[in-house]
């Protein structure tokens, strides 16, 4: 019998936890990720950077996002909640004044997952980004 142990993909040269995206842009089979202040470095002294996020290669088929409103507590405390599946257009047109605070990232083959909280004006709900895509999942850092 053979062993296979799959290595961890090493860990990405920045962090979007805590990320501040006041907008995504879609062009084609791109979403880019505009953020207000940038993302953290990984590597010492993990210094704040400012850039944008660009995922190309899309299967818009494949994405989509999770939106939960919490009732009776808290966003993002354990509870009640109502939410939906939609696809990102749908997201897009419904939450186009929408910021999104990313909590968490995941990151899989040929796949990224990001969890937040959705701004609405007043409201506070809760979001899960799933990102199907075949091409780059770059950093864009200004100078």
């Amino acid at each position: 019998m053979k062993t296979m142990v799959k290595q961890p993909n090493s860990d990405p040269p920045y962090s979007l936890h805590d990320a501040y995206i006041l907008k995504l842009q879609v062009e084609g089979d791109t979403l880019r990720l505009i953020t207000q202040y940038g993302y953290v470095c990984t590597t010492p002294p993990c210094n704040q950077v400012e850039g944008d996020v660009e995922i190309t290669g899309i299967d818009w088929d494949f994405s989509c996002v999770y939106v939960m409103e919490y009732q009776g507590v808290l966003c993002g405390n354990y509870g009640s909640f109502t939410g939906r599946k939609m696809t990102v257009a749908d997201f897009l047109r419904e939450y186009s004044e929408a910021t999104l605070d990313i909590m968490d990232e995941t990151y899989g083959y040929h796949q990224v997952k990001l969890d937040g909280f959705l701004n609405v004006g007043e409201r506070c709900l809760e979001f899960q980004l799933d990102i199907c895509y075949a091409g780059e999942f770059r950093y864009l850092l200004k100078e």
